[in-house]
């Protein structure tokens, strides 16, 4: 079946013309793998099973083109998955995360590390956000780096950490290290229905998103689509003025007030791909992030009325909202491919993929939006979000 072009996707480094090794490499990249915890369709689960067999992506099938040797697993559920597919791919698993980095040795003895810091049992905090253990990897990655005396590519899956203080210390550690980074969501690289991408340089008078499921765990996701939106405009990042987050029936009514656009939102459901559940829906929340420039954004997560993550915006000059359904093939997670490509590459030229500072503006999104929902929809301000970068090339 032929690939119709709205399944065709951009992304930050080219499918074709990777090397199968780093230049003047006699072996193929070696590659530890930090995980929470690895059972069906949890994060490990959609992005291992591809990095360590394959995948296939717009009707081509690809082989791993790096070696998962090693593995840290911080727990072991009934379901786990992990230790039978170490045992399948010649990959150990080790009791600390410095001895999967050294593979038993004493020293760094791997090319790359992914970090799959999301699912398992951990706590929540009072926001209702997870504890997971992010931070903690960092600390004891970068210990290994320091000790070493040698950095290399590392991936974490999604956001910084669950508290602000400890995302920027881990943003301020990796650039003093200047270690190669890749962060954040598979969102920004999946299919856009229709295509749909902002020039660098374009002027932005407001962006609405879409999205659905629990606010800390799929709402980030939708966040760090705003922001792969957002840092295109004239003039780049230019960080975060206030944040706060708004439930039930106020959500609606700051719609009635202008305090969000109801064009943007009906052009964004009307890109619904996925079928809708029926039943009562839970009620709505809105986060509402006003920057700096003026620029104002909002992520609507709607239960209900969507199995989508969508977008809309406005252009200044422009009556008619731009939409498109960022979408994610919800119950096969193909759209992972993407991530697990991005990593292939990333192990293999060092080479960022995209600004870590999205993802640390979307992590301070959605840890500020939780406290505000927290204090009862108090508008927080926020400037310790003075972060300014781009405009992305």
């Amino acid at each position: 079946m032929e690939i119709g072009k709205e399944m065709l996707r951009r992304t930050f480094l080219p499918l074709i013309g990777v090397p199968a090794l780093i230049p003047g490499q006699a072996r193929r990249p070696r590659v530890a793998a930090i995980i929470n915890a690895y059972y069906p369709n949890s994060h490990a689960d959609v992005f291992m099973g591809r990095l360590l067999q394959g995948y296939r992506l717009n009707g081509k099938s690809y082989s791993p083109r790096v070696d998962v040797v090693s593995m840290y697993v911080d727990q072991f559920p009934f379901n786990d998955m992990a230790r039978e597919q170490a045992e399948e791919f010649g990959a150990k698993i080790y009791p600390t995360v410095a001895e999967a980095l050294r593979c038993g040795a004493k020293r760094l003895a791997v090319d790359g590390v992914a970090v799959i810091g999301e699912h398992g049992k951990y706590p929540r905090t009072a926001r209702g956000n997870y504890r997971y253990p992010r931070y903690r990897y960092l600390q004891e990655i970068s210990q290994v780096f320091e000790e070493d005396g040698s950095v290399i590519p590392y991936f974490n899956d999604k956001y910084f950490a669950y508290e602000w203080e400890d995302a920027r210390r881990m943003f301020d550690r990796v650039r003093s290290m200047k270690i190669p980074f890749m962060c954040g969501s598979t969102l920004p690289l999946t299919w856009r229905r229709p295509p749909l991408e902002y020039a660098a340089g374009v002027e932005l008078e407001e962006l609405l998103a879409v999205s659905f499921s629990d606010l800390e765990e799929h709402a980030y996701h939708a966040i760090e689509l705003v922001q792969t939106m957002a840092e295109r405009r004239k003039g780049g990042e230019t960080g975060i003025a206030a944040i706060r987050c708004v439930t039930g029936d106020e959500v609606w009514n700051l719609g009635r007030q202008g305090e969000w656009s109801q064009d943007l939102l009906d052009a964004a459901l009307s890109r619904r791909v996925n079928p809708v559940p029926d039943g009562a829906a839970p009620q709505p929340e809105a986060i509402q992030v006003r920057y700096r420039d003026g620029l104002k954004a909002t992520i609507l997560n709607l239960n209900g009325k969507t199995r989508d993550y969508l977008f809309a915006g406005r252009r200044k000059g422009r009556k008619e909202p731009d939409s498109s359904c960022f979408y994610i093939q919800l119950y096969n997670h193909n759209h992972w491919s993407f991530m697990v490509r991005n990593f292939e590459d990333f192990v293999l030229t060092r080479r960022e993929p995209n600004p870590i500072e999205r993802t640390l503006l979307s992590t301070a999104i959605n840890l500020f939006a939780l406290e505000s929902r927290l204090q009862h929809s108090k508008w927080i301000e926020t400037p310790e979000l003075a972060i300014g970068y781009g405009p992305a090339a």
